[in-house]
């Protein structure tokens, strides 16, 4: 029996494209990989959404991936006009003002993501999804989201496999997957619109994505591949000594508390939960794990290795002047890193830039990637 390999992607905004030139490395260097298995979360979903619709194939998938994010635009993604941005902010001062009157606000969101739907519906085949099932290539294809009125995980699959699970605020969902599904995944709360699946209210999965890898195991992987958006974390490398006066740090900017948020939200588990994964490696050496069914499951993760932030500040200048200028108020210009900018910089130099990256990373663990594949 085959080796079932699943591909894990984590989510991150623009910074997705950097996932896009690892599999772009994976499909020109070994284009006889395959992943049996699918799962991803927010701008890992749109990536899963579209290798699912290659059957998993990578080295078309890969292609068309690279051109999408090659060519993506900041109004592919959300509007950018005036006019829209004019009428949310209206809404929004209207809820804050006079809404009370009311109490039925109807502002939800900052930007209408109506582009980034239709992008989608161009990029997601369904069909083929199903059709890779039912002909084996794929075993399952697996996005998660955030219940909004539970606040439970909920991993939709698609497979021919009769697999559930459900945990405390975290379960499965059998689904044949649409791009509803797709647009909940990476529905980032306040930013952008919730979205309805099957009349329930979904938004972005990573709020709830405690253990990223963990959808991977259920659905039985033996290997897993793992893509992160975030530099490995390092200790702080200067510490601040006590009884040392320091001067104040200024006041955090709107910018800086967004990135925050964005980073709490986006904040990759992928370190803990491959830790994990690796002690319960090491107990399945006992013969009391053996008796209970314990596998090993080996896991490749891929990170940047630069800053994002910094690299996003880079291409500041190719945002439309009017969302600069609204950017730029909130402090996003004042530092020399910005991760607000890394997670909303939809422009073709900074994801070309982030797919190069990712190549380059990826071409430094080749001799793990081909092991990976052996």
């Amino acid at each position: 029996m085959a080796t079932n390999r699943a591909l894990v992607l984590t989510g991150g905004g623009a910074r997705g494209a950097y996932q896009v030139g690892v599999l772009q490395y994976i499909a020109e260097n070994i284009p006889e990989a395959h992943f049996n298995t699918l799962v991803g979360t927010s701008s890992g979903a749109i990536n899963i959404a579209g290798l699912s619709s290659h059957q998993g194939k990578i080295p078309s998938a890969a292609n068309d991936l690279v051109q999408l994010w090659s060519e993506l635009e900041i109004n592919n993604v959300f509007r950018v006009d005036i006019a829209s941005i004019f009428m949310i902010g209206i809404r929004w001062l209207f809820d804050l003002t006079l809404g009370g009157m009311r109490g039925k606000p109807k502002a939800h969101y900052l930007v209408d993501t109506s582009p980034l739907e239709k992008l989608l519906r161009t990029v997601f085949k369904p069909e083929e999804v199903e059709a890779g099932i039912q002909s084996g290539l794929l075993r399952a294809v697996a996005v998660s989201a955030t219940e909004v009125n539970t606040g439970s995980l909920v991993t939709f699959v698609q497979s021919a496999l009769d697999i559930h699970w459900q945990r405390a605020r975290r379960r499965s969902s059998k689904a044949k997957l649409t791009v509803e599904h797709i647009m909940a995944s990476s529905a980032i709360p306040l930013v952008f619109p919730s979205v309805l699946v099957d009349n329930r209210c979904y938004v972005d999965g990573c709020i709830r994505s405690i253990s990223p890898l963990s959808p991977a195991t259920r659905l039985g992987a033996e290997k897993i591949f793992a893509i992160g958006v975030r530099r490995h974390y390092k200790k702080e490398m200067n510490p601040i000594e006590p009884n040392v006066a320091v001067e104040p740090e200024p006041k955090a900017s709107a910018a800086q508390l967004g990135a925050l948020i964005l980073n709490s939200l986006f904040a990759e588990s992928l370190d803990a939960d491959v830790e994990h994964l690796e002690r319960l490696n090491m107990l399945t050496d006992r013969d009391a794990a053996s008796a209970i069914g314990m596998k090993k499951i080996e896991t490749l993760v891929i990170r940047p290795s630069e800053d994002l932030g910094r690299l996003a500040v880079e291409f500041q200048s190719c945002l439309p002047w009017h969302v600069r200028y609204l950017l730029r108020g909130l402090g996003s210009e004042r530092d020399e890193s910005s991760d607000i900018l890394s997670y909303l910089l939809f422009v073709p130099a900074y994801t070309k830039r982030l797919i190069q990256l990712g190549y380059e990373d990826a071409s430094k663990e080749r001799e793990q990637i081909k092991a990976f594949f052996s």
